[in-house]
């Protein structure tokens, strides 16, 4: 996905994306970090590089059906900016791995990453008719009502806390700056998906808002087994998990106890006041989402620290 392709294809891209102070990748010297680090460091990149690039995949599909759904012309606009800035998160991120650990070039799966699939079943589809169809309408924004609560409402404000602990645990400013300049799109997508959410939602009746409470179920599943792993919210009472500027090298890795943290506090302090603020039931989700995570994992979520 690195490759070059033309000249002119180049230049466009790079005036795309290669936005703020580029990381000098170039700069980086893998003869100061013990191997087993920067290994650790080159899957956790790479991980989110390949969620990066299920975003772009969401996000497509989220546009082409608002588009067809006749959506207001500010929400495509600004939802045509995530689709450029998810791009920019997969160029980053990838050249962070590859920075970091050359040497996964030469391990299975390492570039080689799955398809992207959208976690979630595709839009309704637009038949043959060329004039404007309310029921299709109506049913195109309940579905993207779902995708905006999942994608940007709890993947974008879930990530943001995550990616300013990424920042503030690394040691190399290879590591810092890719965090920092990641941080800065997902405030704008968060805040996209909390004003699209709040455009969409007065729009369903009963049908379509109680789908969107089943999507929450699973999403909230989706997000806890991919985040936390084994770890539950039981399993931190009553301790502390401290984040702060690393003493030991670090280049841009949180352990899966520092991640659960974020997780549950950000559920709790952030997106659950806010969920609660449209009138939604987030407490009967949370507890629901324990029938969908006995089911077996739910792939909800954006996966950012996976490590073979």
């Amino acid at each position: 996905m690195l490759a070059p392709t033309t000249r002119a294809l180049g230049a466009m891209h790079r005036f795309q994306v290669h936005r703020d102070p580029w990381p000098e990748f170039e700069a980086f010297d893998p003869s100061r970090y013990d191997v087993k680090l920067r290994r650790h460091a080159g899957w956790h990149w790479v991980s989110r590089a390949q969620a990066e690039h299920g975003s772009v995949h969401q996000f497509s599909a989220l546009l082409h059906a608002l588009c067809e759904a006749r959506a207001p012309m500010e929400m495509l606009g600004g939802l045509s900016r995530l689709i450029t800035d998810e791009v920019r998160h997969i160029e980053l991120c990838a050249t962070a791995a590859k920075t970091f650990y050359p040497e996964g070039a030469d391990e299975p799966g390492f570039f080689n990453w799955r398809t992207p699939r959208a976690p979630w079943p595709g839009a309704p589809q637009l038949g043959s008719e060329v004039t404007p169809d309310p029921a299709h309408e109506h049913a195109v924004r309940g579905w993207a009502a779902r995708a905006v609560l999942t994608a940007c409402c709890i993947g974008e404000s879930l990530s943001r806390p995550m990616l300013d602990a990424v920042a503030l645990v690394s040691t190399d400013p290879v590591a810092i700056l890719c965090a920092e300049q990641i941080l800065k799109d997902e405030q704008f997508h968060a805040s996209f998906g909390w004003e699209a959410l709040e455009v969409l939602w007065p729009t369903l009746d009963a049908e379509e808002r109680a789908s969107a409470h089943t999507r929450l179920s699973r999403a909230l599943a989706g997000f806890e087994h991919t985040t936390c792993g084994e770890l539950r919210i039981e399993d931190l009472a009553g301790r502390e998990v401290v984040i702060e500027a690393s003493e030991e090298p670090n280049l841009g890795t949180l352990t899966t106890e520092q991640f659960a943290a974020i997780f549950y506090a950000t559920l709790e302090a952030e997106i659950f006041p806010k969920l609660r603020a449209l009138d939604i039931d987030v407490d009967r989700a949370w507890a629901e989402r324990l029938g969908v995570r006995s089911g077996g994992p739910a792939a909800e979520a954006r996966g950012a620290h996976t490590d073979p």
